[in-house]
């Protein structure tokens, strides 16, 4: 008996110190917050109790598609700035949206899927308009199943070093305790102290990158994921997107940008695509890693509207 209440007694006290140490442990340099206008052309638009933020340039007539561009992991709309600027030069409509938690975007789990999410914004801010749809690397998988939710006004799809199969699998046990405020104040603990900093976020970018990141890029990427409650709400997204099989998708419309010297997702995941569809088309970049859309930007956005070019209506 006395063996058992220590146990009790014991487990009582850990329990105890794991549910109030998270409000007396500093997460160091999570303390960020959600600017009222962090860009000069962002908005805020509220989907089914999401608050998404998003850059938008709208065009000014014409028979253009609306561009949507969507980022990467641990991306955001920053990451497509020169694009935005390019296209607006060349006459397009373009949007590029936060998947939530990234960017600027709630820190929520629920509501409806990332693609859900992204065909309603696109009906918000340009309803009834033709789509052409850029996914960058974990945005590819967004983008493809975009094109499945709404086919026929999607005219096009261009996969950025991305496959169209981000993961599979059963929902993970525990998910759901990760709505839990001291296990969200813990992430944010673990992350202040192994990922969230200016040296791993300029790391991480180097890596991506093939280059040393600028200042002001580390800071484009690594504000958004200071912002507290990101990692949960992340874990909790992660778990519950899917996306169809990958030998079951048929390009329809889709194009392929990849760099030669791509670390994260190689190349040679492009070249296995080729294989299941000969036919699917290809841009190479030389000496080119992952973030073409940062690094080579005149290069990256002169092949992006040679596609979208290609789109449009003949005069």
């Amino acid at each position: 008996m006395k063996i058992l209440r220590w146990l009790l007694v014991t487990l009582g006290i850990l329990v105890f110190a794991l549910l109030t140490l998270p409000w007396l442990i500093p997460a160091a340099g999570i303390d960020g917050e959600i600017p009222e206008q962090p860009f000069s052309d962002s908005r805020f638009i509220e989907i089914d109790g999401t608050r998404l933020h998003l850059r938008y340039r709208p065009s000014h007539g014409g028979e253009a598609p609306l561009v949507i561009l969507i980022h990467g992991f641990g991306g955001s709309s920053f990451s497509w700035r020169h694009s935005l600027d390019a296209l607006e030069a060349a006459g397009f409509s373009a949007v590029a949206v936060d998947l939530p938690p990234f960017g600027y975007s709630q820190r929520r789990a629920g509501g409806p899927d990332w693609p859900e999410l992204v065909d309603r914004l696109a009906e918000e801010i340009a309803p009834g308009q033709s789509r052409a749809v850029v996914g960058h690397s974990m945005g590819a998988s967004v983008a493809v199943r975009l094109q499945q939710r709404n086919p026929d006004q999607t005219d096009r799809v261009i996969l950025v070093a991305g496959a169209p199969r981000m993961r599979q699998g059963d929902r993970q046990r525990g998910a759901s305790l990760l709505g839990w405020q001291p296990v969200s104040l813990w992430l944010d603990i673990i992350a202040a102290r192994t990922l969230v900093s200016e040296q791993r976020i300029a790391e991480s970018l180097a890596s991506a990158f093939g280059r040393d990141p600028s200042a002001e890029e580390v800071q484009g990427y690594l504000h958004p994921l200071t912002i507290p409650g990101t990692n949960a709400a992340l874990l909790a997204r992660l778990d519950r997107e899917r996306s169809g099989p990958l030998d079951t998708w048929q390009p329809v419309n889709t194009w392929l940008i990849w760099g030669e010297d791509d670390a994260w997702v190689p190349i040679s995941v492009a070249d296995r695509l080729l294989e299941m569809h000969p036919d699917l088309p290809i841009e190479r970049m030389i000496n080119v890693g992952h973030n073409p859309m940062d690094t080579h930007p005149e290069a990256f956005n002169e092949r992006l509207l040679e596609r979208l070019e290609a789109a449009l209506p003949t005069p």
